[in-house]
């Protein structure tokens, strides 16, 4: 064995025990959560719709297929529309429609543009040529809010939760405010993710199978690990673990709650518990298998909201559609495109289009001007870049759109869509899945590249 391989499995050895010893900690000792006033739920959720879908979906059909229960849902504005709708859109099943809580602005995606980040420029490349940036970001991906707007809705959360006094909590695992709030009053409480069982339990894996199995977040390896990279993901793996456990800033943010109260604050590694329920959509037959699952973790399968059929909700769309095979660009409601991105879509879309009879639903938004991390302001761009699909416009083959009006699953399910093009969110992957339409992945970010990896690997099982 060689001097390297020595110094190697030296430090591993070590970086892997207090992993471990972090991760897999016990859940700590405490007394029989609180259950509140019966038959009522309440839904803690941001407001993004790639973390908030399969949350929504599950208060739709509490909201009908269980009248006697009352749902809360508290999320900020932006959710509130889609709210609305399935409150009247379900009022005929359940008069009572669910009762909406608004959080203090402070999203999600408020706090990616605060740190000088957007959707767009958080992308990197996989493996190798992105760890540096992966490393940098994941604790940004763990929690975006700085430790005062934390602490702002924390407390709002507190009087939510005292207010409705539920009988369950629904939480979105991305949501850290919401996770704090409920565990400093000890409720019972359940967690409902959109991801695959391996986004969240690869490091519970017997026998190390997370350095020789199955490849890190955002390598780009495929599944099983190759023999001939298995060192590879071995060093990914080992910057990983060294990130996620010098993380500055979290520490920062948990010093700074523990000071306003919080005895447990932004607890990542404690986040599953063998007493909480853990729901997901990861539908096995079309996710990596695990060694093991957890006893309290159930699989789904595709989970998305229901609004009626597409000719309901939109019926000029599916005509437009029903003239031919449509392609659906759709990369979710968070990314916007920057300029190059927007510029090289626009050109592989007009060649598809030259060669084909096909059709292009294309959801676009602009990058909005933001204020990039190196200083100064990146401005947004001129409409230059649809040059190349013009010619398509015109002829009314391409639309350009910067929001649907039907809800994208019944999109998929109308039967003229015929390959859906997205940025490789579990929500797309799963809808895709859930209608049984083929997906192209043009993965941009950290997991995303899972379902890019995913999708591929699923046409050869």
């Amino acid at each position: 064995m060689s001097a390297r391989t020595i110094c190697t499995f030296s430090v591993l050895i070590p970086l892997l025990a207090v992993l471990v010893h972090r991760f897999l900690v016990l859940s700590p000792d405490v007394s029989p959560p609180v259950v509140g006033r019966a038959n009522t739920t309440l839904f803690l959720v941001n407001s993004e719709a790639g973390l908030s879908n399969v949350l929504v979906a599950t208060a739709q059909a509490l909201l009908e297929d269980h009248p006697a229960v009352s749902v809360h849902f508290a999320s900020f504005s932006p959710i509130k529309p889609q709210i609305d709708r399935i409150s009247s859109y379900s009022r005929s099943r359940n008069p009572r429609g669910i009762i909406f809580h608004q959080l203090p602005n402070l999203t999600l995606t408020r706090a990616v543009k605060q740190s000088g980040r957007n959707m767009s420029n958080m992308a990197h490349p996989p493996g190798l040529a992105g760890i540096d940036q992966i490393c940098r970001d994941i604790q940004f991906y763990i929690s975006p809010w700085s430790g005062e707007d934390h602490y702002t809705l924390y407390e709002r959360l507190i009087e939510i939760i005292d207010e409705v006094d539920p009988a369950i909590i629904v939480l979105d695992t991305v949501f850290r405010p919401g996770i704090d709030a409920t565990r400093e009053r000890n409720r019972l409480h359940a967690f409902i993710s959109p991801n695959t069982l391996l986004d969240n339990f690869v490091m519970t894996q017997p026998w190390g199978s997370m350095l020789w199995k199955y490849p890190l977040a955002a390598s780009g390896i495929p599944y099983p690990v190759p023999w001939r990279r298995i060192p590879e993901n071995v060093y990914l793996t080992l910057r990983f673990i060294y990130a996620d456990l010098t993380m500055s800033d979290i520490q920062k943010k948990q010093a700074f709650l523990r000071s306003k109260g919080l005895s447990d604050p932004i607890n990542f590694y404690n986040l599953h518990r063998p007493e909480v329920p853990w729901f997901t959509q990861n539908l096995p037959e079309a996710a990596r298998p695990l060694y093991k699952i957890p006893q309290n973790v159930t699989c789904l399968g595709p989970m998305s909201v229901s609004l009626g059929s597409a000719s309901e909700q939109d019926p000029a769309m599916v005509e437009w559609r029903s003239r031919g095979p449509t392609i659906l660009v759709n990369f979710g409601s968070g990314f916007t495109w920057e300029e190059p991105k927007a510029k090289v879509m626009a050109l592989a879309l007009a060649h598809v289009l030259q060669q084909t009879d096909t059709r292009v639903l294309w959801k676009f938004r602009k990058d909005t001007p933001y204020m990039h991390p190196n200083g100064g302001h990146a401005s947004t761009y001129d409409d230059a870049f649809i040059e190349p699909l013009q010619p398509f416009i015109d002829s009314d083959r391409v639309r350009v759109l910067d929001w649907l009006a039907a809800d994208p699953t019944a999109l998929l399910k109308s039967g003229y869509i015929a390959v859906s093009v997205h940025h490789g969110g579990a929500g797309c992957y799963h809808e895709s899945l859930e209608s049984g339409v083929p997906q192209v992945v043009l993965p941009q970010w950290f997991d995303l590249f899972n379902f890019a990896q995913l999708t591929e690997e699923s046409w050869h099982w």
